[in-house]
């Protein structure tokens, strides 16, 4: 009998202890974890810092438009990533009011320039890009695939994020 309600009172402690943690995780999800406030829908885009390979700082202001921004992360030695930037380039006669700004981590600095001679995006007024100088990759890449196309409607506020490469018709509800 003693053995039965010791039993009892074990099991009875395991499930309470297994409850408590769940609602415990549970809360935690809730709250944003550190860095994470400028990766969640409605989050403001950090502040710029981008320095392309003719040495332009790209900020905020730079970027300051009335129509939707779309950030690509990107890598340029990555060939999902290079095929990302042909599909965009292609279609480029849709961005009318909306910008494209690539930004590629500070170690890629070096075949920065190789990606542009080969994908020529500087002869399109409506792309920037440059090497990410203030975090930005650090603030808003969710280390789920490259590349990756974050949305920023006209007053720059996060509004989608695609991980990986992007067919053009998921795109185009976002280009004006």
């Amino acid at each position: 009998m003693i053995r039965k309600l010791l039993i009892l009172v074990c099991l009875f402690s395991s499930v309470n202890t297994f409850a408590q943690q769940t609602s415990d995780n549970q809360n935690n999800s809730d709250s944003p974890q550190p860095g994470s406030e400028y990766k969640t829908i409605g989050a403001p885009l950090p502040e710029l810092r981008i320095i392309t390979s003719k040495n332009q700082e790209i900020t905020n202001k730079t970027v300051k438009n009335k129509a939707n921004l779309i950030v690509m992360l990107f890598n340029p030695t990555c060939g999902h990533c290079e095929d990302e930037t042909a599909m965009l380039e292609k279609n480029m006669f849709l961005f009318k009011k909306s910008k494209l700004l690539m930004a590629a981590a500070p170690m890629m600095g070096p075949y920065l320039e190789t990606f542009e001679h080969t994908y020529k995006p500087n002869e399109y007024p409506q792309i920037l890009i440059g090497i990410d100088s203030n975090h930005l990759i650090d603030k808003t890449f969710l280390y789920q695939a490259l590349p990756q196309l974050n949305i920023y409607d006209k007053d720059r506020k996060l509004i989608k994020i695609f991980s990986g490469e992007t067919p053009i018709d998921s795109l185009k509800q976002y280009i004006e």
